[in-house]
Order: C-alpha cells, then structure tokens, then sequence
C-alpha cells in the first residue's frame, strides 16, 4: 500500500498539532528553575496543513519490463520517466520529435501509440480499444493534445488509463501517460450505486444514520446517480468504473464523490469503493483549501410539482418578489407564487433557468407565501431536480423601457487600498466597471468588460434573459454565512432589475473592528461582498478562456455554447462563508478553499472573513472575496485541476499538489501585472490586503524574491506539505519567466505597460495578442496553460518542466528551449535531476543544463561536511559532500549563474557562502571550515543542563536544524526563561562569535501515516519559536548547582524577527551573532522571549469581538514553549588557516542578520581582518506623508568603522548603495511609503576585505499608518 502524503489544503486552513502520549525528556534543572508546564491544549494554527484524511491509494508500484526499456531505445534520444503503473510518464524528444503525424491529430495520435506500443506496454487489443477522450486544442494555435483512454470491458477507469499525445507542425513533440498494462474486464458489481455512496460516506467519517438512508432521494442522469441526501446541502454522486491493479486484474469500483459544505467548514472526498467488497481502494482530498448553495433546492417530474417552498414577508413595503428556477437547459419549468389574499400567479419564460419577476405597485401584505416549481407539460423533464432563488426588493419593477441594458458592477480590480485596513479609512479605490457602456461613469481602468468569444452576453444573463442578481453562465455567487440546514444565513445576493450592481463598500467589518454583531440580514457590506466575488470570478473566466481553458478543455460554465465539454457547472461561490461560525472554532475565519469535481459538476468556492485570533493568526478585519490574488489563486485550483489528466482525474499527487497551490499564485498574479491592477504592494505577494502583509503575503516569500529550488522540498516547517513546497515551483516558475522576459525584451518591452495589455485584455470582439508578439511574461503565462493539457494527473515537477519544453517547442518551434533549460537548471530541475515517483519529497536535484556550458565545481573543506544549494539544510538534499566516505562526491555541476551555498559540518556547523558561475570552466571552492564549532556533540560538548520540563536538550548541539530543543515550562517564557547549558569541547577558551536557529521540527498530523521526527507534538507551533535570547558563561565546575554563569551577550529584541499574519520559516533559520571575547568552559542559552511573548504584531487586543481575546500572551498558551534548533559557538583562539585554489567559501551568516565573510582570503601570516557588526535603528511605526529617517551604524569591536567601505541598502525588495562616512549613515525614507509592513536591511561592504569583515543587518520591519 502507498500512502501519498499529500494534503490537499486550505490557502488558510486550519490543523490540529496534537500528539499524545509522548514522555518528556529528563532534565538536569538548576535550583530555582521554573517549573514545567502542562500539557499544552491543541494549537490551530491557519495556513498550515490541512488535519484532514490523507490521501489513499492501495496499489502497489509496478516495474517495467525488460522489453518496455528494450523499446526505448527504438525512440532515439529522449528523456523518459516511468509511472508507478510502470508505463511511460513523460517523452520528452531531446530533437524535439517523436516522430512525423501524417493526417489528422487523432489519427496520427493513435498510429504513434499502435507503433509504440510496446514501450507503452499494450497489446494490440488495447491499442485498438483506446478511445477518444477529446482532441485538446491551444489556444489561438494550430498544436493539439489529443487525450486517449483506456477501457476495460464496457468501464472507463475510474482514474488514470490515459495517454496524451502532443502533435504541432506535423510531428509528434510529447507523449505522457497514466496507462495501465492490466487487461480484461471487472467482475459485474454487486454493490448498487446507494450502497458504494455510503461506505464511501461512511469512511471519510460522513456515515448516513441507518434511520435516514431511507429518506435519500436518487435519479439518474449524466452518466451519475444523484442523491440528495439528508444532512448534506449539495448533491451527491457516484457512478461504476474500472480500477486496474497491480497484479493486472481490474476491479469494479464505485466512483463516489462526498461532497459536505457546511458553515465554515468544507469537505470534498473521491473515494473509489470496490464493487465486491465495499473495501475503500483509493481516496482523494478534492479541497484545494468548497456546492451550489440557494434557498429551495427540489425535484419535479412530468406530472408532478416540487414542494411549495414557503418564505415570510414582515412588512408590506415589498414591492417586487423575484424568483429565479434553475434547472438543466434540457427541463422546462414554470414559477408559481402563491400569497395572501388568494395570489395565485404562473410565470414561464420558456427558458431554463427562469426568471420570474412578480410586482405589486402598492407593495404585497405580510404573511406566508410561497414557490412552486412545475414541469411545463408532460414531456418536458428529463432531469427534473432544480434550485429556486427568492429575492425581495421593496423598489418597484421597472417601467417598460427603463431595464438598464447594460449591466454594471462595482468591484476592486485587485484589493482594497491597504491602508483603508486601518480603522478611520474607508477604501476609495472601488472602480464600476460596465459591459459596453463607456459613459464617464464607468472607470474600470481597462474599458468595457464585453469580451464576445469568452461570452455570448452579460455576466448576469442565463440564455440571453437578464437574471437581475449575481447568478449568470459562469458564476452563482451568494452569501453563505451559516448553511443551507441551519438558521441565520439568508443566501443574500444583491438584486437589481436595473442591473446596476454598484452598492458602496463601506468597510464595516474592519471599521466595526470584526464586530459579529455587523452579521445581520444586508448587513457587513453584503451586497458589495457578493459582487466583488461574482465579478472576479467572471474575470478569471474571461481571462483564463483566451488561453485555453474552455468548454471543449472542460472549463466552468452552466451552458457549454455547443462548444463541447459538459456544461452544468458554473463556479458557485459562497461569500462570508461561515462567518456565523466564529468563537470558538473559527471555522469561518481566516481561509478560502476550492473545491473542483468532474466536469459537469459545478465548482465551489468559500471565501472567508479574516480576523485576528490568538496564537494562531494575525490578520487585519479584512474579507477574503474582495482579495484579488486569494480569489484568483482559488479559481486556479478549477482551471488546473480539468485541464490537468483531463476532464475527470484532476491533480493527484504530492508534488501536482504543489504545483497546483503555485499555478494558482502565479495565474492570479500575472492577471494583476499584465493588467496594471495595483495592490498596493506587489502583485508578486499572495493576500497582501487579508493577511495585512504587504512584503510576503501568507506565503514565505514573494514570488519574485523566492530563492527556493528542488532541493528545498520539505524545507518549511511544516515539512512537505502542498503549500510550501509550492513555493519551490514559485520561486522555479519566476525564474523561467524571467528568463524568457529577457530573451524577449529588445523586441517587446516588458515594460511597455501598453503592449502588455494589449497582450491580456481583450475587448468585445478583438481577443488579446497572440502571445507570439507579446514580452516574455505573456509566452511563459501562454506555455503554463499549452502544459496543463500535456500533463497527467499524477505528474511532478520534472513532467511538468518537460510539458512546458515540450509546450515551446509545440508552439514556438523550440526557439526558448537553451533559455527554459537554463533557468531550470539554475533551480535545480535540470539535466540530471529525478525524483523516485511524483509523491516523493526527496528528489535529486541537478543544477546543469543539457543545452549549454556547465561548470564542475568542487568543494573542499578541512573537515567533512555536506554542501546545499540555498539557505536551508533540515529536511532537503545535499548537492555534494567533502567526506569520501559517502557516495555523493565533492563535485557538482552548475550552470551559469549566482547562487546562496550552505555548508554543514557536523562538528564545525554552518557556513553560508555565494558561488557565481560565469561559464563553464572547472573550478576548486575551498570551504573555510577550520574553526570547530566547540558546541557540538560531535566535537566532544554535552548537555550539562536544562530547564526542568525541557524536550529533546541535546538536538540543541546535533549539529542539524531538522530537529530542535522544546522549553516547555508553566508560566510564560518571558517570566520562566527556558535554558539549555551546554559543557564546550575542550578546556576553558575565548569564544567571540555564536550562531543560533530559531528553526521548527514538523510535527506530523495524526493518522498521517508519517513518523514523528522527536517526541515534541509542538516542536512546530510557529509562535513558540525563539525571538530573544542571552548567552551566559561558566568556567569552572559548571555542571554543579552553586556554578557562577555570567551574561556576556544579549541579542536584539528581533534577534529572530516575525511579522503579520505568522512567524515564517526565513526568519527562523540560523543566524550569526558577534559576542564579546568572553573565557568559557561552558555556555547556557537562556530564551528570553518568543514569537508569542515578545512580538508586538502578536500582542494586545485587536478586535472588538467580545467573545475574541487576541492577546497571544494571555489569550493562548503559545507563550508557555519556546523552541530552538542549534546552538554553535566558536572560539577565537582556534587554529586558522587552509589553502585556495580557484574560490574560497568562508563563515557568513544568513542574509537576515549576523556577519558576512566574502570570498578574499588573508595571506598567511597577515592580520586577521576584523570583523563588524552592522545595526539599523528607525522607529516601528512611522506616518505616511512625513519623513522617516533610519540610523545604519557599523561598528568593530564597538568602535565606529570609518569610510571604510559601502553600504547595500534593501528595501521592500528595492536595493540602493550608499558610501559609508565616519561608521554612521542617515537613510531618508520616502514620504510616499504605502501604508502597511515594510522591511530593510542594510549589508555592508569593506573596500578593503584584508581589514575589514562584512556584515548584514538584522532585517528591520517597520509599520506605516494612514495620515490623518
């Protein structure tokens, strides 16, 4: 069995850190140390994994055969992967052919497989029996994808079975599969559609109680069984498939998707269940982290009518009641209202959906009334189950000629101003945006929002007849604050016969300061909520369906046009999604999730209230539907989970989970670049406007200051997990942007803000530029989608470079193939790298490129230590190691290119060092690793001493960050402060520089299947790690209780800095610190404070929900633990020395905070240089509009350095270089800061790296409020 470890989770979900049962580690305690504390209660933390059940699949792995690799050779050169059903992954042809496709796409794609199908590992009768799934077009080129699957016996495989062939220019560019070599037809099922529904139910922990199961409604269509099922709102499905297995039978399974949106929480499983014997085989996570969600929802057949469904006016100042039926195009329904006074009146449009508008112009009585949903005669059903929205107005119809016949909308093109997020400022930056109208009333900045190809009419219309509120052909959108099965959520939508949508945002929830109390009916900007979601989800619609994703490549639409596909499955979206589940659980808070089925079956999306919660979560009073980038990022999850494995597989594995979290960043983000829509920070940061972060958003990084490769994955704290190993794709994918926008440049500028929209906006008839005359950033957005259609469900980040390749080359002729080589490459996807199937979090990263020079590049050390690419060493790959005694080699091969190094010995510990390479000569770096690190195990030191209640004291001196010291103790650590003392190897010395980690252990989720790093269940929670910490000093007779420890070294109150909305692994990994020479035998780490205790952002009350304390202090426990990885010390009167040849790495700190070394190496015998130490102060809040001035101060042995050098100034990403006068520097802050968190960081450079050692700053983050 493989359990694949992915979790397909929230952008902002919720998990459950709780492991039970653990024994603490003894601790040696000091007299008078503080007590430990009590077992701490579960930590939610949102944006961290899913708790949820993971992903399930019994089959085992399958080998190929010998005469499969036989048949490889038969290809020519090309670069080929097996799947775990041991046929091919990916082809990719190193000329860029497979060979010629004579004919049409499908017959050349069938005549490819038939004279290969040995290397697929079909038989001629399975060959013959592949049919055609679709023939998948680019968008605006003449390249198709055309998708084959399998059968077995009459059944389609429930996942899997396919074959893609990518044919252009008469050849055959790539082939990718999900095949299976198993044969023959699945014993008939002997469990019914009902009964594999409910052991699907019943193990995802949805069981139906045996009394209601009689009270499931069921009908059949589409292929599906639907059931309507007591307790859960939306419509559920299941149908017979075929599963292959790994020992070449094929089983009946029951394909049943449980689908359960309740509140705040959302629930979305495929689970295949054995035909036999109800046993679960696969299961699926389909929560990219919701169905359709209305008033009524009923069924009506040829001679019968729905229920009457029965709602109350209170007053008589109703005027006008509108009652919009939908149904399938196919049925043809009626609307009857019935009221008061013996109202009795049928309405029929002769459409479906129908629109039904009844007035009154001296307003209906008070009372009960109700709908009734009717077939219109006695063949006019053939599905019969509907949904019926009733709104209410008390302004009258409209009279005949005064219908607005051009809608229009307000909307934010990107999020609210950032500084409306303090209270007092109510956003102003809404534009209207109109369909045709172009009067100056309408200001969407890119003109009118027709877009004739993507759309056969308005937004809000349904078969050309105006719905008159946010339901139309791509999207239903409504308020969710409860569910469809409790009280108190109205499914509110605005309602306008006039089509004029254009309510005026007031900001109540963050100017009530998250005020529950604002929940109440047209309350909390409902209307201006709900149509901010509808209008940004019409605009991903519009702007995902010029490159590629439409009906016939299975995108969201209710009626398909004709066009193809399935239609029926317009995106749902909920708005304020269980707001009214707040304290305690916060269900409804702080996230946003996706959820994507088969084609035809609707999407949904949940957008959430953000809102500060202690311990867990520190975000502005904000609303998710109004945050372009998050909504965006959600509608991305649809767009690659059809296009992807085609219309029913979807992504499913762990690292397609990543990309799939990726895909949706970059979507949303380039639609914000190419359109000149502002976010107030960079359209580069994920949820700037929710999260209150304007530098990183939720994520670790911005995307376009993401340093990460493929060696990183499992790097974050969480360990692997879809979001932040995400981030690896981020951080590859702006590379190969990049890359690409600079080949491109001289002949389309990418800063030609014209050109670029020209490129993405399309107007009425005229579709946006081909994206063969557009910059680089539109060709890398254009292959991102080519790609999509070449993949298969279970791809990896290696099949997915290979499809974009494959894409270019398809496309472009291959004309970018060297440049997205390269930028590959320089992220460690490059011509040797491999990975052991698609689920694994330890591939084998290759920072070569096989279409240009590549320099060998070795390592030398006095000790033996492993080499990194990048800042992290816990959890990910090592590139070389100078110990012979490993297989991995000293060497590695690099593109050109500059890149962050990291070396880790176990007894000498870290050093980070740059390497550029400029072209492709071999070069020695010798790694200046001479000084022991004398806090090491393995250098002889010993834990002499901990806090009582300390977990895991030794992991402080095991030289690795992968595991890490818990003080756990019962008050908070600012008044306990947690130690761990540690006997140094060798006598009593001086020691002047320390290097800490503040770096979190995962913790695994229960029932994950994962074993626990250390006994620890918090070594994970982000806010117990170290912020503050001091070093003391013993010399003599330390381990005794009366030992004399002395303060040599207090470090800065952000020594390990953390910002809004949570403390983020860059901030934790280990850091340099130059201390006094001090005279020790012994060194005590004594945490002072921790994220919780010591971080303003985390502190004081920061609502005004009365049932809401935020202070992380006193509201959680999060300030009882602090956690720290390494502690490393070194001595100054340690031996120094080591040769060069061809580069010198020496000891630097991380890029936030300690001292750099650079790459000069004293001559032997010359004066050590000396090493500085550089501090910036300004104050933490400054107002915009006034001048901000920062102090840079640098200093060597406390002495100010004069003019000694320059100083690299970062800011917010920006970067300046200023001279250095007398150790002193004034940095004048620009007036026209936006409002929000920004950072600087200051390096300083020596002019003379013979006397002086460079140094970073810590990074100093500083908040900017509104001007009053």
């Amino acid at each position: 069995m493989s359990i694949r470890t992915r979790r397909a989770a929230a952008l902002f979900a919720l998990v459950v850190l709780l492991v039970p049962g653990l024994a603490q580690l003894p601790a040696l305690a000091a007299p008078g140390a503080p007590a430990p504390g009590p077992a701490p209660a579960p930590s939610r933390t949102p944006g961290d994994p899913v708790a949820g059940l993971r992903d399930l699949d019994v089959r085992a792995a399958v080998a190929p055969t010998a005469l499969q690799r036989e048949a490889v050779d038969g290809l020519g050169p090309v670069r080929l992967r097996w799947n775990a059903a041991g046929t091919p992954a990916s082809i990719l042809p190193l000329d860029g052919s497979l060979g010629a496709a004579p004919g049409d796409p499908v017959t050349a794609a069938r005549a490819w497989v038939a004279a290969h199908a040995d290397v697929l590992g079909l038989g001629a009768a399975q060959v013959t029996g592949l049919e055609v799934v679709n023939d998948q077009r680019f968008a605006d080129s003449d390249a198709h994808a055309v998708l084959l699957r399998q059968r077995f016996g009459t059944l389609a495989p429930a996942t899997g079975g396919l074959v893609t062939i990518g044919i252009a220019d008469g050849q055959v560019a790539y082939v990718s599969s999900s095949l299976s070599r198993a044969t023959g037809a699945p014993a008939a099922s002997t469990v019914s559609p009902l009964q594999g529904w409910l052991a699907a139910a019943a193990n995802v922990g949805l069981a139906v109680p045996a009394g209601r199961v009689a009270d499931i409604v069921s009908a059949v269509s589409g292929g599906w069984t639907r059931l309507t099922v007591p307790g859960f709102p939306q419509e559920q499905t299941v149908r017979l498939r075929a599963l292959p297995m790994a020992d070449g039978s094929v089983r009946p399974v029951l394909e049943a998707n449980v689908v359960q949106v309740l509140g705040g929480n959302a629930t979305a499983y495929r689970v295949l269940v054995d035909g036999a014997t109800k046993d679960v085989l696969v299961r699926h996570n389909a929560v990219d982290n919701a169905m359709f969600t209305n008033v009524f929802q009923g069924t009506v057949t040829s001679d019968q009518c729905g229920a009457r469904h029965a709602f109350e006016l209170d007053d008589d100042l109703t005027k006008t009641i509108t009652a919009t039926a939908i149904a399938v195009p196919t049925d043809d329904v009626t609307v009857t209202l019935e009221g008061p006074g013996g109202l009795h009146e049928t309405q029929d449009l002769l459409t479906s959906p129908e629109l039904a508008t009844f007035s009154s112009t001296t307003g209906f009585p008070a009372g009960t009334y109700s709908v009734q949903v009717c077939p219109f005669d006695d063949v006019s059903i053939t599905v019969g189950q509907y949904a019926v929205l009733v709104a209410t107005s008390d302004s009258g119809a409209p009279e005949t000629g005064g219908v607005t016949t051009d809608p229009r909308w307000r909307y934010f093109t990107a999020n609210p101003d950032l500084g409306s997020t303090a209270v007092g400022s109510v956003p102003g930056n809404s534009v209207v945006g109109c369909w045709t109208d172009t009067t100056p009333d309408c200001t969407t900045p890119n003109g009118p929002l027709a877009t004739n190809a993507a759309n056969d009419g308005p937004w809000d219309a349904l078969h050309g007849v105006p719905t008159a509120t946010t339901v139309g052909n791509n999207a239903n959108t409504h308020e969710a604050w409860a569910d469809p099965l409790a009280p108190g959520g109205l499914f509110q939508a605005p309602l306008s016969p006039t089509r004029d949508y254009t309510t005026e945002f007031t900001d109540a929830w963050n100017e009530s300061g998250c005020d529950p109390t604002r929940l109440v009916p047209t309350g909390n900007d409902i209307d201006a909520t709900v149509t901010n979601l509808f209008v940004a989800h019409n605009r991903m619609h519009d702007h995902s369906y010029y490159l590629g994703f439409t009906e016939d490549n299975y995108n969201l639409q209710l009626d398909n046009r004709g066009h193809g596909g399935v239609p029926g499955d317009q995106e749902i979206g909920n708005a304020q999604a269980g707001a009214l589940t707040g304290s305690p659980t916060y269900l409804g808070r702080d996230n946003a999730n996706q959820i994507t089925l088969n084609d035809g079956i609707p999407g949904i999306t949940n957008q959430y209230l953000f809102q500060p919660i202690a311990g867990s979560f520190y975000s502005p009073c904000a609303d998710g539907a109004l945050d372009m980038s998050i909504v965006g990022h959600e509608y991305t999850h649809a767009i690659s989970n059809r296009m992807v494995g085609g219309p029913d597989d979807g992504l499913t594995s762990e690292q397609g989970g990543a990309m799939g979290e990726s895909w949706g960043d970059l979507n949303a983000a380039e639609l914000m670049f190419a359109n000149g829509y502002s976010n107030g920070a960079s359209p580069w940061v994920v949820g700037p406007y929710a999260t209150g972060n304007s530098v990183a958003g939720i994520r670790d990084y911005a995307i376009d200051q993401n340093p990460l490769n493929y060696s990183d994955y499992g790097f974050d704290t969480t360990g692997p997990e879809v979001h932040a190993d995400g981030e690896i794709w981020n951080g590859t994918q702006w590379e190969v942007r990049q890359a690409l926008v600079e080949k491109w440049d001289a002949q389309f500028p990418y800063d030609d803000a014209a050109l670029q929209k020209e490129c993405a906006v399309a107007h009425g008839a005229q579709s946006p530029l081909s994206a063969s005359h557009c910059p680089g950033n539109r060709r890398w957005l254009q292959l991102m989608f080519d790609a999509f259609l070449l993949q298969q469900g279970s791809t990896s980040m290696l099949d997915a470079r290979d499809a974009m390749i494959a894409a270019d080359r398809m496309r472009f002729g291959g004309e970018n193939a060297e440049a997205l080589w390269a930028a590959y490459a320089r992220r460690g996807m490059g011509r040797d790298a491999s990975t052991p199937d698609s689920d694994s979090s330890e591939p084998t990263p290759s920072f070569a490129t096989p279409t240009g020079p590549n320099a060998t590049v070795t390592f030398a050390s006095s000790g033996a230590g492993r080499v990194y690419v990048g800042d992290y060493e816990a959890r990910v790959t090592p590139v070389a190691d100078t110990d012979p005694a490993t297989g991995l080699g000293a060497s590695a091969e690099f593109t050109p290119g500059t890149y962050r190094m990291l070396y880790v010995s176990p007894d000498r510990g870290f050093r980070r060092f740059e390497l550029t390479v400029t072209d492709g000569s071999a070069r020695t770096v010798t790694i200046d690793d001479t000084r022991p690190n004398v806090a090491s195990a393995a250098a002889g030191a010993t834990v002499i001493g901990a806090t009582e209640g300390s977990l895991n004291a030794e992991a402080l001196i095991d030289g690795t960050e992968a595991t890490n010291w818990g003080g756990v103790t019962a008050e908070n650590v600012d008044t306990s402060k947690p130690y761990v003392a540690v006997d140094l190897a060798g006598d009593v010395q001086t020691i002047d520089h320390v290097q800490v980690s503040a770096l979190l252990t995962p913790t695994t989720v229960p029932d994950s299947g994962l074993p626990l790093a250390q006994d620890d269940p918090d070594s994970g929670s982000r806010f117990t790690a170290l912020r503050k910490f001091e070093l003391r000093a013993c010399t003599s007779d330390c381990s005794s209780a009366g030992a004399t420890w002395t303060t040599f070294f207090t470090s800065e109150d952000d020594a390990f800095p953390g910002t809004r909305p949570r403390p983020v692994a860059p901030d934790q990994t280990l850091r340099g610190f130059e201390v006094p020479p001090t005279r020790a035998a012994a060194v005590r780490l004594v945490a002072l404070e921790n994220q919780c205790t010591g971080n303003d952002e985390y502190a004081g009350e920061q609502d005004e929900d009365p049932n809401n304390a935020t202070d992380c202090a006193t509201a959680s426990d999060r300030g009882t633990i602090v956690h720290a990885a390494e502690l490393q010390v070194f001595a100054a009167d340690a031996p120094a020395g080591g040769s060069t040849t061809g580069g010198t790495a020496t000891p630097s700190s991380s890029a936030t905070g300690g001292t750099v070394t650079p790459g000069a190496k004293a001559s032997p015998g010359a004066k050590a240089p000396a090493r500085t130490v550089t501090r910036v102060q300004l104050p933490d809040r400054l107002r915009r509009g006034t001048p901000g001035i920062a102090s840079v101060r640098v200093t060597a042995a406390g002495v100010p350095v004069r003019r000694a050098g320059s100083l690299v100034v970062v800011r917010d990403g920006h970067r300046s270089t200023h001279a250095l006068g007398a150790g002193r520097f004034t940095l004048r802050l620009p007036r026209s800061l936006a409002p929000g968190l920004h950072r600087v960081r200051v390096r300083f450079v020596p002019a003379d790296p013979t006397a002086y050692v460079g140094s970073v700053s810590p990074v100093v983050v500083f908040r900017v409020t509104r001007s009053r």
